[in-house]
């Protein structure tokens, strides 16, 4: 039973293996804060601080958005989890 369930499995093993590989391989370039003037030129005339204060608004509303995503597909992620407690 073990070697059918190997010979079903094995190529996806393998698949997700080459992506996990691949995904380690790649490299991430060194962070760099959001510079707010090559976007919304207007505001690097208002100085450092007011720059910071809408930087840090920015964040906190994408951080916000991606929570809201989150929490509305909770529903679609426990009808999967049903779909696939048979595994």
């Amino acid at each position: 039973m073990k070697e059918l369930i190997d010979t079903i499995f094995d190529p996806v093993i393998g698949w997700l293996t080459m992506i996990r590989q691949t995904i380690s391989s790649m490299q991430v370039p060194a962070s760099r804060g959001l510079d707010v003037g090559q976007y919304l030129g207007p505001l690097t005339s208002l100085g450092p601080g007011w720059t910071t204060f809408i930087t840090t608004g920015i964040f906190l509303g994408m951080v916000y958005l991606i929570t809201f995503i989150v929490i509305s597909y909770n529903g679609l992620f426990i009808k999967f989890k049903n779909t696939i407690k048979w595994w």
